[in-house]
């Protein structure tokens, strides 16, 4: 079944029917019928409430995920779709990429797949105007995803949300509401920088990736390298003993198919296997490397 809700999703609309009537009367009635919108309700948040001139905060995005449905990471594997988040500002605000918490890797028929269950809270940082008056601003934040079962729903939508300014340095304030508990439940599960973790070390010499770093305490550890153009990765060797982990991929380079585009090797190191243990991205820009041709 997987093999077909991935091709359903590839083909045009009128070929999506005929193959979800050809496959109906395998799959539960309920899932058709129904918009994507009614497996997934969205929430608007902010952690800081008023926001002061010159600081970052963020506007965050919560999920509210059907039991036995799943939406996608931003790397989310074989033939799926992460959601994707636009914010119109007011002019002067600047926003900075979506911040994705540790996923759960579901190994699948198709392959590795890195999902989120029931609930997800995605963080989009925002940085204010050097001088603000003491008013309220908007923002408009549209969504897409998808969101899957024994196939996959394609569901959108727009939502406002107003913020206090205030005219003092330092007036950012945190938000009331009883949220604030998940957006720190959330905002921990973010991955942090593994060039931050002391003992760690990032090797790469254009054809072979080594990770190396203090596990803790614990006894697993997984490798999700990040999709991009130019960018390809073999199987990772990933090992943990004596209180380190030890991750090896092979990485193929291409410039040639980065269409123009920056080319960098990224991914994201997990430990243990439960959504609150570390996990730890990196970035390695590949214009940097010595004796790597440009497309």
């Amino acid at each position: 079944m997987r093999r077909r809700r991935r091709l359903a999703r590839g083909l045009g609309s009128s070929a999506a029917v005929l193959l979800a009537s050809a496959v109906q009367a395998q799959l539960e009635p309920s899932l058709f019928g129904a918009p994507a919108e009614s497996r997934v309700s969205v929430q608007l948040l902010t952690d800081a409430d008023p926001i002061g001139p010159d600081q970052t905060f963020h506007i965050a995005v919560r999920f509210e995920i059907a039991r036995h449905w799943h939406m996608y990471w931003k790397n989310p594997g074989e033939g799926a779709i992460p959601p994707s988040i636009r914010v119109t500002t007011p002019p002067g605000y600047v926003t900075s990429e979506v911040l994705w918490p540790r996923p759960v890797a579901v190994t699948t028929s198709l392959g590795q797949e890195y999902s989120y269950f029931d609930e997800v809270v995605l963080f989009v940082p925002i940085t204010t105007p050097a001088t603000l008056g003491d008013a309220t601003v908007t923002f408009r934040v549209d969504m897409q995803w998808s969101v899957c079962r024994r196939l996959c729903l394609l569901g959108s939508a727009t939502r406002e949300i107003t913020i206090a300014t205030s005219s003092r340095p330092g007036a950012t304030g945190i938000a009331d509401g009883g949220t604030n508990g998940r957006l720190a439940a959330f905002k921990k599960r973010l991955p942090k920088p593994l060039a931050t973790l002391e003992g760690s070390q990032i090797q790469f010499d254009r054809s072979v990736l080594t990770l190396t770093g203090p596990a803790g305490n614990a006894t697993r550890a997984a490798f999700f390298g990040i999709d991009r153009p130019g960018v390809e990765f073999g199987a990772a060797e990933v090992t943990v003993g004596d209180g380190r982990f030890r991750v090896v991929v092979p990485v193929t380079l291409a410039p040639q198919n980065t269409g123009g585009r920056p080319m960098a090797v990224g991914g994201l190191v997990t430990l243990g296997k439960e959504a609150d243990d570390p996990s730890y991205d990196f970035v390695i820009e590949t214009n940097t490397l010595p004796g790597l041709s440009k497309p």
